[in-house]
């Protein structure tokens, strides 16, 4: 990407960010009142944090209770639907990888860069195989302890994520709002 060092990448002015994510969860607030189809709702979801971010790929993984995995489902950017086929992990009692660790903690986890030597061991080979990005955040999404999905965002060149900790508070509400969703159609 050539514009990557050209601020391309570097993600959309604070500001900006907050107003389309605050805008984002007004709509959803009004869309859960009104009556919805989930898949709606988690779409408008992910576009807002999309959108409001600069993320290159966003992604809804949910739990296969056959398979017992995490499995992506949908999402936004570039080759997403090939994401989507390849983004898939088991969900053990052994916490041995930071999807593990983020679906069985339920903890949200940002990876500034896969290659980090502090966290390398932590990024699975599944992962390295199939998917470009050297930075992604998880938001995991638990009922009563329990993972029935979680929010994959990236984009490719290594520590071009941060996120304030505003837009980090808006984030969550989003995901907090999926899991609400999620519950009602439950």
């Amino acid at each position: 990407d050539p514009l990557a060092g050209a601020g391309g990448e570097s993600g959309v002015a604070t500001a900006e960010a907050q107003a389309v994510l605050t805008a984002g969860i007004q709509d959803i607030s009004n869309t859960l009142v009104e009556g919805y189809k989930l898949n709606d709702i988690l779409r408008i979801i992910l576009e807002t944090m999309y959108r409001a971010m600069g993320f290159k790929r966003v992604l809804l993984a949910l739990r296969d209770g056959k398979s017992g995995q995490i499995s992506g489902r949908f999402g936004l950017g570039p080759d997403v639907g090939e994401l989507a086929k390849q983004f898939r992990f088991p969900l053990t009692e052994q916490l041995h990888d930071v999807f593990q660790l983020a679906t069985g903690k339920g903890l949200d986890i940002i990876i500034s860069d896969i290659d980090d030597p502090k966290i390398a061991d932590k990024v699975p080979s599944w992962y390295r195989q199939r998917i470009p990005a050297k930075t992604f955040v998880l938001f995991p999404l638990n009922i009563k302890g329990k993972p029935v999905a979680l929010i994959y965002c990236d984009r490719d060149k290594a520590g071009s994520i941060t996120i304030p900790e505003k837009e980090l508070s808006l984030l969550k509400t989003l995901r907090n709002q999926a899991l609400l969703a999620i519950k009602q159609a439950m």
